[in-house]
């Protein structure tokens, strides 16, 4: 009983290291609600946890040098440490280290408030009156509140300050893998990170006084109003029905699996991987053999990770034959469990490493790591499931949020399927690894904000990956704003084109 508690312990904490997890910072006494001109935290605290911070990163994190030099780290360490100058608010005090951060390039790396943070009262926030598609350092309308706009005109400036220069600050308030942009900007355009650059960044409040090129070329200038209320549609597009000729499978969750009427195509959605996906596999896959499907959409967009073992099972139904899902596991130091930071690290999490993974050779400047038997197999080969395993032709849905296990299984596929095709956009997740497997919280102990910190380094299984980049697709498929306005699913379309 005692094992078997141990195993579900360990599992949950690897749910949380691939790509899930709250914030485990140390708790305290009272919530802190941060109020304009109060609260604020001073210039010694801000520097010695920044100090802290680069001492822990520099020590032990597995992305340290690998793409950014260690001369250019400290340039931005340097940077950011003299311009702390005067007393803070803990979200302005984030604002300002993230960018540092992001010149990690790694994904797994992400800033946190401390535990009873609670969001300001005072300051009203100003919201922009539409949405927006970012692609390329460009920026287009989609929905919209004023009827002053149009969905796909293009915004040029924004209160004088230029859209190039919104998105440049944009990229700093949030990390990514490598050198890839599609996460960045899918995390501008759908989750308010350009709203979001426009107020921290330049504090831009409406109403807004913007330049804009119309789709027909022209240049105007027009007043706008702050948002007031929920965005509409655009009356003169109207909403797609993606899935109008397709058959819902009512026998699997969430209606992941599909049938496009009439012929032997199915679509199947595999959202971040979590434990009860592998019942959901085995009853999928078998649907799919017994309708005798010879076309399989397989969608990976938006799965941002999850159990590196789940989606080990995933790929044994679609590999070509036995298989491995990563190449290696690496660290920088040899006892990750007892660093000289231990104190700062969450020590719930530090038990399920010391549970599930043993340290072993050193090659070259990284250790060896293994997995116990308490965490099972991360190294294959790996063998096919042989009743239901789909051999027809695979086609793979990918954009800038396919990350972390996601990014991995992509890569495994390209390199052990020869019958796949991609379609969409360049993976968040580089094709040479990501760091993570074990994904810490880091305290900073003075102002207590946390850190998603990664110990260990994956090595993908990618044969020729290009270093610093996602895999790319082999249709890339850019959208309109029209089409994220009626919420036309061209990567889907793309497919059946292929299909047919």
């Amino acid at each position: 009983m005692k094992t078997h508690l141990v195993k579900i312990f360990v599992f949950f904490l690897m749910v949380i290291a691939f790509g899930c997890g709250g914030n485990t910072s140390n708790k305290r006494s009272s919530a802190i609600t941060e109020t304009p001109g109060k609260n604020m935290l001073s210039v010694k605290s801000m520097h010695d946890d920044l100090s802290v911070l680069w001492s822990v990163v520099r020590e032990l994190h597995p992305g340290y040098g690998f793409y950014t030099s260690p001369a250019d780290l400290q340039k931005a360490y340097d940077k950011t440490y003299s311009s702390i100058k005067s007393p803070l608010s803990e979200g302005q005090f984030i604002d300002l280290i993230y960018p540092f951060l992001c010149e990690l390039r790694c994904g797994h790396t992400q800033l946190k408030h401390s535990a009873l943070f609670k969001p300001s009262t005072g300051e009203k926030v100003s919201h922009l009156p539409f949405k927006v598609l970012v692609r390329n350092h460009h920026v287009w309308i989609t929905m919209h509140q004023t009827t002053e706009v149009n969905t796909g005109d293009e915004i040029i400036d924004i209160n004088g300050i230029p859209v190039s220069a919104v998105i440049d600050h944009g990229y700093g308030l949030y990390c990514g893998d490598g050198y890839t942009e599609t996460f960045k900007e899918l995390f501008l355009s759908e989750y308010d990170g350009f709203e979001d650059a426009c107020n921290k960044c330049y504090h831009l409040k409406g109403p807004y006084q913007l330049k804009l090129r119309t789709a027909n070329g022209a240049i105007k200038n027009i007043n706008v109003k702050a948002a007031d209320g929920a965005m509409a549609e655009d009356p003169k597009l109207k909403p797609v029905d993606n899935f109008a000729n397709w058959a819902v499978d009512k026998g699997i969750p969430d209606s992941r699996l599909r049938f496009f009427k009439k012929t032997a195509t199915a679509w199947f959605s595999a959202p971040p991987f979590a434990y009860a996906d592998t019942v959901v596999y085995k009853n999928a896959f078998a649907s799919i053999r017994e309708k005798g499907i010879k076309n399989l959409v397989l969608d990976l967009r938006h799965n941002t990770g999850g159990d590196i073992r789940v989606a080990t099972q995933l790929l044994s139904y679609l590999a070509d034959s036995s298989f491995n899902m990563v190449k290696d596991v690496e660290s920088r130091v040899a006892d990750l469990a007892h660093n000289r930071f231990s104190k700062y690290f969450d020590t719930t999490v530090t038990q399920g490493f010391v549970l599930g993974f043993k340290t072993g050779d050193k090659e070259g400047n990284w250790y060896h790591i293994n997995a116990t038997p308490t965490f099972g197999r991360i190294y294959g080969p790996f063998q096919l499931v042989e009743k239901d395993h789909f051999n027809g032709n695979l086609i793979v849905l990918i954009d800038g949020a396919t990350f972390s296990s996601a990014a991995l299984l992509t890569a495994a596929l390209k390199a052990q399927r020869k019958n796949v095709k991609f379609i969409g956009r360049e993976t968040a997740g580089t094709e040479e690894g990501c760091n993570g497997v074990t994904l810490q919280k880091l305290t900073l102990p003075n102002t207590k904000i946390v850190v998603d910190f990664p110990w260990m380094r994956v090595v993908s299984v990618a044969k020729n990956p290009v270093k610093g980049r996602g895999i790319m697709p082999d249709y890339v498929v850019n959208y309109k704003p029209e089409d994220v306005a009626s919420n036309n699913d061209v990567d889907l379309r793309k497919a059946m084109s292929l299909v047919r």
